[in-house]
């Protein structure tokens, strides 16, 4: 038996005896928890290099622009020669948790890419 089979179950044993309760999902608090998990110091690197994957690329170019002075970096810029965003993909980015309809690609989930604004 599956652990689905058994709440499967336990659901038609709740219903038939009259049992009945909504979930509120507090969505902001569930938003802050999920992207704090990609929080740590690589994850930005990590999840630009798997979107790269899921793109098809081959190569990804990182370049880091710094003031000069002090080598305080100022600009990053990421390339990848994988498939250019369509529409779909810059609306799936407007969603958070739609991901990619693809469950074999790595950002089925649609919540790694927002860990770069944790370096803008």
């Amino acid at each position: 038996m599956t652990s689905l089979d058994g709440l499967s179950r336990l659901r038609e044993r709740a219903t038939a005896q009259g049992i009945r309760e909504d979930v509120r999902v507090n969505q902001r608090h569930l938003v802050d928890k999920i992207l704090a998990r990609y929080s740590g110091e690589s994850v930005v690197w990590r999840e630009l290099i798997q979107n790269s994957d899921d793109a098809g690329a081959t190569e990804v170019h990182i370049e880091f622009r710094t003031n000069g002075g002090d080598q305080q970096v100022t600009t990053c810029i990421y390339k990848n020669n994988g498939k250019e965003f369509k529409d779909e993909d810059w609306h799936r980015l407007r969603s958070i948790a739609e991901g990619n309809p693809d469950e074999s690609k790595i950002g089925f989930f649609g919540v790694g890419v927002y860990s770069v604004f944790s370096i803008s």
